[in-house]
């Protein structure tokens, strides 16, 4: 059997990276503003808004996980050559920068919090049932819980695509059984068996990767429905848009007041389990008009934006791991009283966790061990010239 023609690469899922990067650094940013920062003040509910509308962030990193996975493998033969491949190139990126990042930071929490005394006490912080834990869960700092999820999706996916390829009606019906798997997971699962951090486990978000499979499965068919232009645009694909950022924004305004709620009055204005669903809709929609705002982004913005914002995205991974120490020294700054001054030191945290992070890891590009720290990084090479129409049909 002839192999499938390879999918065209779509760079302009890089600039859905360095969104969701920029809002991952907006939550860190604005977290201990929204916590002890007067509430009755004038700007509070704008760093709640910050806070709460970026929230979208990780969810959209699974579901661009799950989407990257099943677009580039699905319609790959499925052999143990192809499953070693996938290991090899995914978890070797993934695993090493974890295990550093995780020594690193828990090393600097313990450092932070005891002081140092002597080396030999230093290194028993590292051979104890607790440090083993933590790592296991990413909670040697609270930001690489993430990973861990990620290679817990890396160890289930091809599983998953084994599954759609030999029956192949699974694939239309992947979503809701993602959806599923979740609230089973969330509902029971943890319950049943006492677990806590369920935030650690791929299977409460496993609706997003699904949804993200989903659209990568079928994007060659989808993509005029998700990249609006003169020439493909008609009633029915405007209308689908319209209904997409539509839930996207209304979803978006409901955790939003109800967490504005939640902190000035501490009142719960619907219930929890419904807030969730609402939040599941807010983050599968959210993935789905940032696709469609990067396509619009990478044809229709000026060239060097969107060099930059490629690259933000081609090194967010990176990005993600420095960000949360840049932040931590930054907050060190003594704060005057002025209001003016504390409103541009609050919007500075964001700036500097961005800016700074993406000049080290760039910095660090040239080198052959970058990978051991932030996995593979863009070569520093003149972008190609971005098209007015980035088509994605397979030539």
């Amino acid at each position: 059997m002839a192999h499938a023609a390879k999918r065209p690469h779509l760079p302009e899922l890089d600039i859905v990276r360095a969104f969701g990067i920029m809002a991952v650094i907006m939550i860190h940013a604005t977290s201990s503003i929204v916590a002890i920062y007067d509430h009755q003040a004038t700007l509070y509910p704008l760093y709640l808004f910050l806070n709460i509308f970026t929230k979208f962030a990780v969810p959209v990193f699974i579901f661009l996980s799950g989407f990257m996975l099943f677009y580039n493998y699905y319609d790959k033969p499925f052999t143990a050559k192809t499953i070693g491949q996938f290991y090899k190139k995914r978890m070797s990126k993934i695993i090493i920068p974890f295990l550093l990042f995780s020594f690193l930071y828990y090393g600097l929490t313990r450092l932070i919090q005891f002081g140092f005394t002597d080396v030999q006490t230093f290194i028993g912080y590292f051979t104890t049932a607790e440090f083993l834990k933590t790592l296991v869960i990413g909670k040697t700092y609270t930001h690489l819980y993430f990973v861990v999820i990620i290679i817990q999706f890396y160890v289930l996916a091809p599983f998953m695509l084994y599954a759609v390829k030999r029956f192949p009606a699974l694939s239309r019906h992947i979503v809701w059984i993602g959806l599923l798997v979740q609230w089973l997971f969330v509902y029971k699962v943890t319950d049943l068996f006492h677990l806590i951090n369920r935030g650690s486990y791929s299977f409460t978000y496993m609706f997003y990767f699904a949804a993200g499979a989903f659209i990568g499965i079928y994007y060659l068919k989808l993509a005029d429905w998700i990249n609006l232009t003169k020439k493909n645009a008609t009633p029915q694909k405007i209308a689908v848009s319209i209904a997409l950022w539509a839930l996207f924004l209304s979803s978006s305004a409901v955790m939003v007041y109800f967490y504005y709620e939640n902190r000035l009055y501490n009142t719960a204005v619907i219930d929890t389990k419904l807030l969730e669903l609402v939040d599941e809709v807010r983050c599968v929609t959210a993935g789905i008009v940032l696709i469609q705002l990067s396509c619009w982004v990478y044809a229709a913005w000026n060239k060097t934006a969107v060099r930059a914002l490629l690259h933000i995205g081609a090194t967010s991974f990176g990005i993600y791991l420095i960000h949360p120490v840049i932040l931590y020294l930054y907050r060190k700054i003594n704060l005057s009283s002025d209001p003016l001054l504390y409103h541009v030191w609050a919007s500075g945290g964001f700036f500097i966790a961005l800016l700074i992070p993406w000049l080290l890891v760039s910095l660090c590009a040239p080198f052959k061990w970058h990978w051991l720290l932030f996995g593979p990084l863009p070569a520093m090479k003149k972008q190609p010239n971005v098209p007015i129409q980035p088509g994605i049909e397979a030539k």
